[in-house]
């Protein structure tokens, strides 16, 4: 059977055990050969399957930002994935091939330019509006405990009785200077009591059109079994074989410079005289695996300054992942230009998040000083065929 989002998870199922007589044990042998009226129990890993999530949403927040976590749950925290149209998935998924060494082909810029006019298109195509069933999303609030005075962790304590989504690190001291051990404790924490497909890291000041980003990650989590499904069973790619693909999905930086001083001097990269690629901290996607190798490895795990560039030095030496570069995450330190097609917004407030959930999607850009316009961050496609030092230079 095909697997569509009506059935993403693959399920072993039992008959019921009778109690009382052989009459019901009949009916037991009919309903394990005919497969009726099954129970299912998940197939793996054994976990509460109330604990089991397509995607969980990881959003890093300070214990006093309230404000910040209501506004989140009051707005995108309400959408859910839905089925716009039938044509999303062959027209704007790419699962990459392997090259004759069975490393992943990733896009290149002509393939990253075409799938953006192919979503700017289809962003102007008529809504099914088709809800999706079997979907689940946990938001995680993540909150470093330790240390936190009385009034504050009584607050927080509250906040988690009456919502239920708080993410408590209670081994954590919760500052800036914390924020790579806080995304290590908190993987650490979620890969151990919950299972899922693929993690967001979120800022708080993060905004997400979540009804298209998890359609969008339905669609390839669809299109990548498909493709698995075709190669099942007998080589491809000239006869090598690449293991399972896993996600790291965000807006790509390279060639960014050490930090010498600051907040964010760096005095533990040794690695080059440059980061290597890492997708921008205000938002990216990780599949399951990513996130229990992280999780498993955390001890060992060199805590760089920050928590972006660290998990894309963790994942650096690993072949099969697919860095899927996106435009559409508008993720770096500051917001870029208003564009309708960004899926991810940073650097936004609560006002402008209540803006965004209501369609205004460039009120931000009127809060700007008046005078000289100040500099936005470059929006690029990346070019991943030259080295990190000229990944970069192809606007968008």
């Amino acid at each position: 059977m095909a697997l569509t989002r009506y059935h993403l998870h693959k399920r072993n199922c039992v008959g019921i055990v009778p109690l009382l007589c052989a009459f019901l044990c009949g009916v037991l042998l009919t309903a394990l050969i005919t497969n009726t009226n099954p129970t299912c129990s998940m197939m793996g890993r054994v976990y509460d399957p109330e604990n089991s999530y397509f995607l969980i949403l990881l959003i890093v927040t300070a214990p006093e930002n309230f404000e910040r976590r209501t506004t989140i749950r009051e707005t995108y925290l309400n959408l859910r994935p839905r089925m716009i149209n039938e044509s999303y998935q062959e027209e704007l998924i790419h699962i990459p091939p392997l090259n004759e060494r069975g490393h992943i082909q990733l896009e290149s810029i002509g393939t990253q330019r075409q799938l953006l006019t192919n979503y700017r298109a289809w962003l102007q195509k008529s809504i099914k509006n088709i809800k999706v069933i079997n979907f689940k999303i946990k938001p995680l609030f993540a909150i470093g405990m330790h240390g936190q005075p009385k009034n504050i962790r009584r607050a927080i304590y509250e906040e988690q009785r009456v919502f239920g989504d708080i993410l408590e690190l209670e081994q954590l001291q919760d500052s800036y200077a914390n924020l790579t051990a806080k995304v290590l404790y908190s993987m650490q924490k979620i890969d151990e009591k919950y299972d899922f497909k693929y993690l967001a890291k979120l800022d708080d000041d993060t905004y997400v059109k979540l009804d298209l980003l998890a359609e969008d990650l339905l669609s390839y989590y669809e299109k990548l079994h498909q493709v698995q499904q075709q190669q099942k069973g007998g080589k491809s790619n000239n006869g090598k074989k690449g293991g399972s693909l896993e996600l790291y999905w965000g807006f790509f930086r390279g060639a960014a410079t050490i930090q010498k001083q600051g907040a964010w001097q760096e005095k533990d990269y040794f690695l080059c005289d440059r980061y290597g690629p890492y997708a921008l901290g205000g938002g990216y996607i990780l599949s399951k695996g990513l996130v229990s190798y992280i999780a498993t490895y955390a001890d060992q795990l060199t805590l760089y300054k920050s928590e972006d560039i660290a998990v894309g030095t963790w994942l650096a030496p690993f072949r099969n992942i697919h860095r899927r570069h996106d435009v559409r995450f508008d993720t770096a330190w500051k917001a870029r230009a208003c564009k309708d097609y960004h899926m991810l917004l940073h650097k936004r407030t609560a006002r402008h998040m209540r803006d965004l959930y209501a369609g205004e999607l460039c009120t931000h850009e009127e809060d700007q000083p008046d005078g000289k316009p100040a500099a936005l961050p470059k929006e690029y496609f990346y070019d991943w065929t030259q080295p990190p030092s000229s990944c970069c230079k192809t606007s968008v």
